[in-house]
């Protein structure tokens, strides 16, 4: 039995080190996806049933029926294996739930959602690629502790301010559709 723990451990403990190391991989590896099985949408959105039919429920289940059943396994020597399988398996139950419950809990609420890209206006950067007069290009800029790159266009529509060069320093004005109208910023708003 404790090769089936051990390989439990194993992936689930893997699957949450993929989701958890994978922001700073600049990966995406978020197990979040929830199975419909079937019942009141209504119902289910609100918690219950629906987040433990989640993958990330599953994994999170996964991962504590391995560590409960293997530390119990090594603790008592493998002599208590009817007791160390019954409190494996209700730590693996009890943590995906805990875990499906909290996610179920921060859907609900939002409190986990993008900022939109209205949050993007006001911030300043840099031009990262040349924006020639009524072309594209992209800019840098800073929300938060991360560095987001952005398509972007020259806020003066008529394109009478010229090009602006990369590594210029600039302002968002607007964002519409995923591009930003970015303005070069002055030497006396760089200071504030």
């Amino acid at each position: 039995m404790l090769t089936a723990y051990v390989i439990c451990l194993a992936v689930g403990g893997g699957f949450l080190a993929l989701s958890f190391f994978g922001d700073f991989l600049e990966g995406d590896a978020d197990f979040g996806a929830d199975l419909d099985v079937g019942a009141d949408a209504d119902a289910l959105s609100h918690g219950g049933v629906a987040q433990l039919f989640s993958v990330r429920a599953a994994v999170n289940a996964l991962f504590g029926f391995g560590a409960a059943g293997t530390l119990l396994h090594l603790l008592w020597g493998g002599g208590q294996p009817v007791l160390t399988a019954a409190v494996a398996g209700g730590a693996g139950v009890a943590s995906g739930a805990l875990i499906g419950s909290v996610f179920g809990y921060l859907k609900r609420t939002e409190s986990g959602t993008m900022r939109g890209e209205r949050s993007f206006v006001g911030l300043t950067g840099e031009v990262s690629l040349e924006i020639a007069p009524g072309g594209r290009g992209t800019v840098t800029v800073r929300r938060g502790d991360r560095r987001v790159r952005i398509r972007a266009r020259a806020a003066d529509a008529r394109g009478d301010a010229g090009a602006l060069a990369a590594g210029q320093p600039v302002v968002v004005v607007e964002m519409k559709d995923g591009i930003a109208s970015v303005a070069p910023v002055g030497p006396r708003l760089l200071d504030e």
